[in-house]
């Protein structure tokens, strides 16, 4: 697998920069949100397998990479089993005791985006955040706008591909 270029890990690294400044003050200034580091809600009820671009695969399989060798079979086996599985999926990068992401700085843009963005004016969220909303209210909220960040990221990279997808092309040796 290519590693990212310098220019691509810079306009990766810079998108992911923009979606924290969005989600940053939404989560900072709402005592009651429960999107942050540490939230596995959403981890743990996935409604689909994650779907991620190239350049995202690349990024997050440095994250990979970067653990220990039997954390990593145990997420491949994870990726193996959810071909199979039905919803809800767990994401196989969540460790399962802590309730952490095992690449939390190497996490895609959906996971960033999640619970902060809307979609075609539908919230990007589960439904402990719109409980949430209808209780303490939005008015002040800025929401990111999902639909522009796909589209950005797709003219830098290109579609998304099922996480098992990209699992079964990556090398299995040395890993």
């Amino acid at each position: 697998m290519e590693p990212l270029t310098e220019a691509q890990r810079k306009t990766l690294e810079d998108l992911y920069r923009r979606i924290d400044e969005r989600v940053s003050p939404i989560a900072g200034t709402h005592a009651w949100w429960p999107c942050r580091k540490g939230c596995d809600h959403c981890c743990r009820h996935l409604a689909a397998p994650l779907t991620i671009t190239r350049l995202e695969w690349t990024y997050l399989w440095e994250g990979f990479q970067a653990l220990p060798p039997e954390t990593r079979e145990e997420i491949r086996a994870r990726v193996a089993e959810l071909k199979g599985t039905q919803r809800p999926y767990s994401c196989p990068f969540l460790d399962r005791e802590s309730g952490g992401c095992r690449v939390y700085a190497h996490r895609p843009m959906a996971c960033r985006t999640y619970g902060f963005y809307v979609s075609r004016g539908t919230g990007n969220w589960c439904h402990l955040i719109l409980g949430l909303v209808e209780r303490h209210g939005d008015g002040d909220i800025v929401w990111g706008n999902q639909d522009a960040m796909e589209d950005t990221l797709a003219r830098l990279s290109g579609d998304t591909v099922p996480l098992f997808e990209w699992f079964a092309t990556a090398p299995t040796e040395g890993c």
